[in-house]
């Protein structure tokens, strides 16, 4: 079934907030303990065993103490890197899900865009397809015949500009996405050692907030804010780009 542009950002939303939620797994785990540990010496100490009341309430102050240190936490840096990943991985593909809604939706509202005149191979097994208007065929074949990958900005920007006469803009947010575009490779195929791709990859990456000083170690770490900083840029991005459509989708009030 084709999607809209609200389904494609409330799906983003949701998985965003799924990744965010992550990055608090040891709290939710440690606040599970803590107050199950307490309840235990609560009713070890109404029955009067005050030895093993003693021992569980020892144990039970270290994990406070580790909840309220976040000790732990350093510890936890592939899970932090593997956030980035997730989030990047969601952002690609809402961007082609936004790409395909977008073309469908412009084509279905008789815009003057450049995906009209776009020439794609279609066959009955296309057309025969339940629930599939012929506008969202024709973007699903824009994407696979010109091969439009939605991993890097460059590409993203170029297929919306050439398909919609849409500017997604360079900014801020754009650098974000950039950087943990080339992260995410950086983790996959490198296993976060920091090389010159990358560093050519990011060089014009700029203005930035994600890591504004390019890394002086060899390996690229993510902190939690870090995560949701790149999460809030995205969802900014999004909604930018969304809001832009609807722009061109809006019709044209005649002059009286």
């Amino acid at each position: 079934m084709e999607g809209t542009l609200n389904s494609v950002q409330q799906a983003f939303s949701e998985r965003a907030a799924g990744v965010i939620k992550l990055l608090e797994f040891d709290n939710l785990v440690l606040d599970h303990l803590v107050g199950g540990l307490d309840g235990l010496v609560e009713e070890l100490e109404r029955k009067h065993l005050n030895s093993a009341a003693v021992v569980v309430g020892n144990r039970l102050k270290h994990l406070k103490n580790i909840r309220a240190t976040q000790s732990l936490r350093r510890t936890y840096g592939t899970i932090y890197n593997q956030c980035v990943v997730l989030l990047v991985s969601y952002f690609d593909a809402t961007m082609g899900d936004l790409f395909r809604v977008a073309v469908a939706s412009a084509l279905r509202a008789g815009k003057d865009v450049p995906a009209r005149e776009r020439s794609v191979e279609l066959n009955w097994r296309n057309l025969s397809e339940p629930g599939a208007p012929v506008e969202a065929l024709i973007a699903e074949r824009i994407v696979n015949e010109d091969d439009i990958s939605f991993q890097d900005m460059q590409s993203t920007r170029r297929a919306f500009s050439k398909n919609l006469k849409l500017d997604l803009g360079r900014n801020e947010d754009a650098n974000d996405i950039i950087l943990g575009q080339a992260a995410r490779n950086l983790m996959a195929h490198a296993g976060g050692k920091i090389d010159e791709r990358f560093r050519n990859q990011v060089s014009k990456a700029h203005p930035r907030r994600l890591k504004a000083q390019f890394p002086s170690t060899k390996t690229i770490q993510f902190e939690p804010d870090e995560v949701r900083l790149l999460a809030s840029s995205m969802t900014s991005f999004l909604g930018a780009a969304i809001t832009k459509i609807e722009t061109l989708l809006t019709p044209i009030k005649e002059a009286r």
